[in-house]
Order: structure tokens, then sequence, then C-alpha cells
């Protein structure tokens, strides 16, 4: 809502009962969510609640703001609710310390950039606020000094604009269309959750959460991945689709370990809506809805990027009608429905087979006599034989599918131990992935040692503090490691399989995928401090550099002869010739230089900043010019040294850079001269950020 922070969440309709559907119940937020949807919930429309048991909210703003007209909740033109419309804010004196305001309200950080001459398109209707003056402290843009509602001198080629740090990937909303009532072969998992199934225009009964395998042939357990929303089943786009994920679609499946996690429409193009996008699982969940993701229906994809999987089981199995999803009677998928397992020589060799289907732990019970109730439907199983190796409970020996001489109450169930999840680290260091299994914790009969990445010849593993370690460099193609990006982040992956602890024969590895998401995004300061002399001055003070990425400053303007961290005088109306460079072995990503700013301090985030580079281009070109940005793991600038406010004090540059992959993106800015205006009378003569120095100033 744009209403800064939460000071209460007032329950039983304290500003009354609403009407209408109770859409959400059992609301969890971790906090950290851009919207209420992404939030974990019992799904739309299930609840236990009337609406006398409304929630409500009471923020501290006084006003509501939102950004708009871009592509992202942290970025857009800047709008404020007053009287009940919405309109824009005029940009005269609009800065850093506004946009601020702004950027906290909406809780996305720091801000990166004050815009103004309509950046993000003009707005329409009123134009509320004008000579908006923060200090940078409200907690609401209306709280900062300003001429008054409506009170302004300005047309909407003059609405202000913010870019906020915190920046969600891009989406878009998806209107639901008729689903395709052919979708092939299909192969569907139910979730144990009290919902009511819903019968769909393609005439299946499904429950909300509940995912399906379409057009993966013979196969039961491989397909394009699709999800049952608000009545539709929909794709999944494959942006960061991986293993992780693809193992939560195997389990809830009951189709065992996942082997891949196809992308881009490999199991054939979907229809309809696409619910999910930027699914992000650490592999531990029991359904794809519990992992993280943009919110359903928000994407930035096409039916040509439906993701899919393949697991290792050849028909999937559940256990259901308990309270978790490792115990419960068996049941099994085939000819397109559920059907269960007579208990004719049910024993723990065919139930360690179903736990080990399910990535489960090992089985503690095979139970008769329906021990977890009569399941309906056809007895698919009977006299099921398993040796204990097999991968499906359907490769176990028995009489025939539909071939038995049972009843439901001859229904057969399974006990398993819980999975550990708490036997395996990661750390994402700079320059590697590093994987650890902990010898104490590792209880499932796996071999610690055995282990490989995703190529088999990286196998070598480290012991520190009781734990075994396989290290990967941060590299895309290193022992198999796959690279995607989005606009803020690089994400490395890859899958390290550890062997069960038999000697001599064939067994299967249990993967464990993992991921590591680099932010690119990062900040340097110039290595030495500048002080600014008339010929008889002197005097710089040094500072150190942050690491991996460094700032130098250069005796000329080919670059080649940087100065020495230390002492370095130079006379007003010097060129500085500035280069900045990031350690980075990745040759598709480049530099972008972002923000760059001189200063009295070599903090960085200190209160008073004059800009020299802003939104990627020059605040003025006249003092200040790009010389390369966007093109290599190296960036350039020029600037004129003059005095910062009449102040002789040493000098800092600092800048914001980010990593840009040229693969994928457009990196180098396009920076195109803006048209000047005057300013309105009121503006304070401090907010012009960096501008000529009079000569006779330097001579006190």
């Amino acid at each position: 809502m744009g209403c800064g922070r939460a000071l209460g969440a007032p329950p039983q309709a304290y500003f009354g009962p609403g009407s209408g559907p109770i859409w959400m119940d059992d609301v969890s937020c971790t906090g950290s969510e851009s919207k209420l949807g992404e939030c974990r919930h019992n799904g739309f429309g299930s609840h236990n609640c009337g609406h006398n048991e409304d929630a409500g909210v009471v923020c501290e703003a006084a006003a509501p703001v939102r950004l708009v007209n871009s592509n992202n909740r942290c970025s857009g033109r800047v709008e404020v609710y007053h009287d009940g419309q919405w309109g824009t804010v005029c940009d005269d004196a609009w800065d850093l310390r506004d946009a601020n305001v702004v950027c906290r309200q909406m809780d996305c950080g720091s801000a990166r950039s004050a815009l103004q001459n309509a950046a993000f398109g003009p707005g329409s209707g009123p134009i509320w606020l004008d000579n908006v003056g923060c200090s940078g402290n409200e907690t609401s843009i209306t709280e900062c000094r300003h001429l008054g509602f409506g009170s302004h001198n300005c047309h909407h080629g003059e609405d202000a604009s913010v870019i906020c740090e915190d920046q969600p990937e891009s989406n878009s909303t998806v209107v639901p269309t008729t689903p395709d009532p052919n979708p092939g072969n299909i192969t569907t998992a139910q979730v144990t959750a009290d919902i009511t199934p819903t019968t769909t225009p393609d005439n299946s009964s499904a429950a909300e959460g509940e995912v399906r395998l379409v057009n993966g042939g013979n196969h039961s357990c491989s397909g394009r991945v699709e999800i049952f929303h608000r009545g539709q089943w929909g794709t999944v786009c494959d942006d960061i689709w991986g293993l992780s994920n693809a193992q939560v679609v195997c389990r809830q499946m009951g189709c065992g370990r996942a082997l891949s996690a196809p992308s881009v429409a490999h199991f054939g193009q979907g229809s309809g809506p696409i619910w999910m996008d930027d699914v992000s699982c650490s592999g531990s969940e029991s359904k794809l809805g519990e992992c993280r993701h943009r919110g359903f229906g928000s994407h930035n994809c096409g039916h040509n990027e439906d993701a899919g999987v393949v697991c290792e089981a050849a028909a999937p199995v559940r256990l259901v009608n308990s309270n978790n999803r490792c115990s419960g009677r068996v049941e099994v998928y085939h000819d397109g429905r559920w059907g269960t397992v007579c208990d004719d020589d049910w024993d723990l060799r065919d139930a360690k087979v179903v736990c080990r289907q399910l990535d489960c732990g090992p089985a503690r019970s095979a139970l008769q006599n329906a021990a977890f109730g009569l399941g309906s439907g056809p007895i698919w199983l009977d006299d099921v034989g398993c040796s204990g190796n097999e991968t499906s409970i359907t490769e176990c020996r028995h009489l025939g599918f539909g071939s038995h001489n049972c009843h439901h109450v001859e229904d057969a169930s399974v006990i398993c131990e819980a999975p550990a999840l708490h036997d395996y680290q990661l750390i994402c260091s700079p320059d590697k992935l590093q994987m650890g299994l902990d010898l104490a914790d590792l209880i499932s009969g796996l071999n610690p040692y055995s282990g490989n990445l995703a190529s088999r010849n990286c196998s070598w593993a480290r012991v520190q503090n009781n734990m075994v370690w396989y290290d990967v460099d941060a590299v895309e193609g290193a022992c198999g490691n796959t690279l995607t990006t989005n606009r803020t982040h690089a994400i490395y992956s890859n899958s390290l399989f550890v062997y069960p602890v038999i000697e001599g024969s064939f067994n299967l590895p249990v993967s464990i995928p993992f991921s590591c998401a680099y932010p690119l995004e990062t900040d340097t300061s110039l290595n030495v401090a500048i002080r600014p002399f008339l010929p008889s001055s002197g005097g710089i003070l040094g500072s150190g550099a942050k690491p991996r990425a460094s700032m130098s400053l250069f005796r000329n303007s080919t670059f080649t002869e940087p100065y020495p961290a230390g002492g370095v005088n130079l006379p007003l109306g010097s060129p500085l010739y500035v280069g900045v460079s990031v350690t980075e072995r990745q040759l598709r990503f480049v530099v972008v230089l972002e923000e760059c700013y001189a200063s009295h301090s070599s903090d960085p985030h200190y209160y008073q900043q004059y800009s020299l580079i802003r939104n990627k281009c020059p605040t003025d070109a006249r003092q200040v010019s790009v010389i390369e940005s966007g093109r290599s793991l190296q960036a350039r600038f020029s600037a004129l040294l003059f005095l910062l406010e009449d102040d002789y004090r040493p000098i800092y540059l600092h800048c914001n850079i980010s990593l840009c992959d040229r693969a994928r993106f457009s990196c180098v800015p396009s920076c195109r001269r803006r048209s000047h205006r005057s300013v309105s009378s009121s503006e304070a003569t401090g907010r012009v950020t960096i501008g000529p120095i009079a000569w006779d100033k330097s001579t006190k």
C-alpha cells in the first residue's frame, strides 16, 4: 500500500465485517514478501472463518504512496493518494533525500535515483505536491515540507520518479483463459490438505495446489509441470528452474528423485494461464506451492518457456489419510486413476521401495488391514513382491494392474522415517560454492566420501570440523555448474551425488541440488583522498579499497599511470581520470557505472554527496565524461576537480557499480542530453549538487 511500517494488526473485524468471499486464511508471511499473495496460506477461498474474523492493519504513514508505470513496485512515477484521488509530485527541488523517504515508505530499501522530467512517463489528474523538501527522516512523503496539496507551478512533463535499491523482477498479471480440454497424457498428485476439490472445465477433479505432469508419453513421472489454482490448471515458467524445484515436484507426485529439470517447453507448450515464475525451492518443501515465487499469475514468460521434470520412478505413488506425507495408505496412479494396493504378502521390503520412491527415510512399518482407513476406487496391485532395490513399487513383482482377490479392508499402508533435512550445509563464498556433509548427522546409510558433482570427475573432498566438504569454483561450466541470470543476481547451480554404503553393487546415488545467488551490484571507493589546492597548498589522506571491486586515480587520459595510494595534491580545475575494475572470472559480465559521487568523507554513506554520475549518466556533461561503461570488466570516467561548497577539505570519490550479463541484456548506457529548465524561486541553492566554483572564492 506504500503506507510505511505496520503499527498494529487488529483482528475480529475491528474495522467492520466485510462481505463476499473470504479469500485467504491462516496467512503466514515472513515479512520480506512484496505482496500479500506471496505469503503462505491455505489456498484462495479455503477457510473456516466468518466475516466477524476479518483482519485489519494500521500503518504509520499519513497517506499512501505508489510507484507506477514501471515493471516492478520499487521504481516508477511517484503518486500520492489525497482527497480520494491519486496524483503526481512535481520535480522542482526533487532529490535523493526526497526519494529516500518514498523508498523507505514503500519498504524498498534506499533510493538509487531521484528522476525528473517524467522519466516514467507523464501522469494525469491532479499534481498534489511541489517543492518537496525532505530531511530524509520522515516516515511519509506528505510529512516533508511542500507548498500544500494541489499548490504547484508545474505540468505533468515534470512528474517526479524514483528508483529504489530493492528491485523485484518485472512482472505481469495473467488473465486466466479457458484451459485445453484435451491436455494430453496427464498425471496428477493430490495434496494432503483439507480443501474441497473443484471440478475443472476439462472434467477433472482437482484441489488447490495439486500438480500434474502432461505430455510425458508412456512415462507418467515425467512431463510438463502444471499446477491447479483458482479452478484452473496452468503452467510454470522455466526462469531459474532447476533440480531443487524438480525434486519438490517429483516428491509431491510420488515419483522418487528428480533426474532432470527440462526447460524451454521440452514437453510441448501448454495453454491457459502461466501460474508461477521465478520458482525457488530449497528442495525440502513437500509441495510446489510452498516454494518461493513471484505470486500466482505474475510472470514475464510465454508458453515456449514452460518447465518440465523427469523423475526416476516409473509410476506415481502417494501416501494418504495421515497428517504427513511419509506415512499413510499406499495409492498408485494407473490408467488415469488412483487406486490402492492389497496387503497380501505386504512386508518391509515392499514398504522400503515406497519410502524411497517418496524420498522419505527408511521404512519403519508395513501395515495391513487398512490401518489408515479404507480406500475407494480400483485396487491396482496384489501379491506385491519387492527385492527392495526397485525404484518404483510398480517395478516389483505383482499379479498385474487390477488383478486381485481383495477388498479395501485389506488396503496396505506404510510408515516411513521422516527424511533428515539438516545433514548438509551450503556456503556461498565470493569465488566458490561449498557443499558440506555433516558426519555426525548423516544417518541415512550414505558414504559421505563417495560424492561427486554433476561432472563425475569432480569428486575431491576435504574434511574440516567433522564436515566433508565438496568445493566448486563459482564459474559457469566448472564441474557442470549452470549459470542463470536476471537483472539483479547471477545464480550458479549444481548437484552433489552421494552413494549408499554398499560395496560391489550398482546403486542409485542421492542427489542434493544446490544453488548460490550472487548479487550483481556492488560499490567501491577511491583508494586516495584528493585535497584541492591553489599552488601554495597541499595534503591528501588514504583509504582502503573494498574487496573484489577497486577504483584507481590515473595521471593521464590513457589510464596507464595510476597514482599510488597515499598523498595526491592537485590544482583546482584538474581533470580526474578514474578507473574502476572488478575481479570476475565470468567474461559474459561487464561493469556498469550506476552512481558516482564526491564527498568530504571516506564513508560512502556520508550525508553530503555531490553527484558526478547518476542513473548511469553524467550529471553535467560539461564537467563529467563517461569514457567506458558496460563494455568490459573495467569502467572509466573523467571529471574536473573543483571545490565542494567552498570547502578545501579532502575529497573522496565513491561509485555504486553493477555487473550486467551482456549475453542477455543491452549493457551500454544510453545517455541523452537533458533539457534544462528554470527551477522555482523557493529552491535552496544548496541543492545544486555540483557546479562551477568562482575563482575569487579560492583566494581566502
